[in-house]
């Protein structure tokens, strides 16, 4: 029995699918003939194959999809929040410089970098060399 690969199937992110050489196809080099495999394992990603999965699922009603944004947002909101508050912890352990303004995400890094650099440099200075 021929394997799998000889037909063409790729195996990609553990899920094997099928890949036809079509006018219309995305490609794909691999060019499959009539491969005799017609278990649900081998599903082919040609886009008739897709259009047949498409009118068995159901349709997801706006509600649905609302709650979707609103659940995406908050965790990007609580994600950006997190981030902030990193920021802020760091932002305390550098050396303030007179300034009368928060330092941006940008400067921050810099300064902390810079100030890294400087502790380092302190730190092999102090050490005797032999």
């Amino acid at each position: 029995m021929e394997s799998p690969q000889s037909y063409g199937y790729v195996y990609m992110m553990g899920a094997p699918m099928v890949h036809q050489t079509t006018a219309n196809s995305w490609g794909s080099s691999c060019s499959t003939g009539s491969s005799g495999y017609d278990n649900e394992e081998y599903r082919s990603s040609s886009p008739e194959s897709q259009s047949d999965r498409s009118k068995t699922t159901t349709r997801v009603t706006p509600i649905v999809l609302r709650k979707r944004r609103l659940a995406a947002n908050a965790r990007e909101r609580r994600r950006m929040q997190n981030l902030n508050q990193a920021f802020d912890r760091l932002r305390t352990f550098l050396p303030q410089l007179g300034q009368d303004r928060q330092l941006s995400k940008y400067e921050t890094l810099q300064m902390a970098q810079t100030y890294i650099s400087a502790l380092y440099d302190l730190l092999d200075q102090q050490t005797p060399s032999p």
